[in-house]
């Protein structure tokens, strides 16, 4: 590693790979010292990121910065010294990444404002400085030549730190919903009846505490959630509804929110499609049945409006049911088709179908 200071620069000038030498203020140095910019910042978001995933991508991202700036600081004689360049595929793993940051928020409906919680906040600010950088590279192409693909990668890469600012958004919004629901469920759990709150409600029924955790008893454990259980949850559900002389739409996803399932009964209705994800995403979110979630979701009440967020998933109606393995969080199932009565029947009976197969 070289020294720090090599005093090469105190008249002015710097040094390109290659060993031509420029003006400090020309527009190519101020191109790559902008993408130099970049990645500090991009790197201040990273530093204040808890997801491992979105950490790691944002590494990722930043060592491509250094081939790209790389070649920014470069002449004829060091591009073609160059062996790692942006390319193609490096557009293209931009663009997958963006598109994996919409499939959990949805496309944006609004005008965003910056600084929602922290770690958006500096997403949004790495934002902008790529933005800067991309015109300083443009302004630069006015005088050197530069690839396309540099332009076009810079172009994406504000693209995608901006899906993953609302990504965080969306994940601070979640876990603040999440938590409220929490309050008042444990809040309205513990009310007169219980003061002690051991979970017993109005008329001596028995309800599981939220603060005590998950244990075998509990009627929302199972001993695994795959697609083999979520199967046998299904044709119960079905069995139930034919019982009851309806049709219905199941549901089940994970503990993030994704479906994993979708099995419809035919002649069941067009909108239960919508409903019974809604209603398995709400149980999972919130990890509450979502006919906990009524009373707390009126006018005057303390989440009033909640069934507006998420993009309109969030469902606070009877018919959905979290899953939990060993305790933790699996993921959620929903019923829809029928009256809310209806629905919370059969989600319960499906429930209680693989718990049974398990203990045969």
């Amino acid at each position: 590693m070289p020294n720090v200071y090599t005093r090469s620069g105190d008249k002015g000038t710097t040094g390109l790979l290659g060993g031509s030498r420029v003006p400090k203020q020309s527009p190519l140095v101020e191109a790559y010292g902008t993408v130099d910019e970049a990645n500090v910042a991009i790197g201040e978001a990273k530093a204040a990121m808890d997801d491992p995933r979105s950490r790691d991508q944002l590494h990722r991202i930043q060592r491509r910065l250094f081939a790209l700036a790389s070649e920014l600081a470069s002449d004829e004689k060091g591009r073609g010294l160059l062996t790692d360049r942006i390319g193609e595929d490096d557009v293209t793993g931009l663009e997958r990444l963006i598109d994996d940051c919409l499939a959990v928020t949805g496309p944006q409906h609004h005008f965003v404002i910056p600084g929602r919680d922290p770690v958006s906040a500096v997403l949004h600010r790495a934002r902008t400085v790529v933005r800067r950088a991309e015109r300083r590279v443009l302004t630069a192409a006015e005088h050197e030549p530069i690839r396309p693909e540099i332009v076009t990668y810079l172009n994406r890469l504000s693209d995608a730190l901006f899906a993953l600012a609302r990504l965080a958004e969306h994940r601070h919004d979640t876990a603040r919903l999440e938590g409220l629901v929490r309050e008042a469920v444990i809040r309205a759990l513990a009310g007169p009846q219980d003061p002690a709150g051991t979970g017993a409600a109005a008329g001596g029924e028995s309800r599981p505490a939220v603060a005590g955790g998950a244990g075998p008893s509990d009627p929302h454990e199972l001993p695994r959630y795959d697609l083999a259980a979520l199967r046998t949850m299904a044709a119960a559900a079905q069995e139930r509804a034919a019982e009851l002389g309806m049709a219905c739409v199941f549901a089940g996803v994970d503990a993030g929110g994704n479906l994993m399932l979708l099995e419809r009964m035919a002649g069941s209705l067009l909108g239960s499609l919508d409903l019974a994800q809604g209603k398995a995403f709400t149980a999972a979110a919130f990890k509450r049945p979502t006919a906990d979630l009524g009373d707390a979701s009126g006018p005057g009440g303390e989440l009033h409006g909640i069934q507006n967020s998420n993009g309109g998933r969030v469902v606070v109606f009877g018919g959905g049911l979290p899953v939990l393995v060993d305790g933790d969080l699996a993921g959620g199932i929903g019923v829809s088709g029928g009256t809310v009565d209806q629905d919370v029947s059969i989600v319960t009976h499906a429930l209680a179908a693989a718990r049974k197969e398990h203990r045969s």
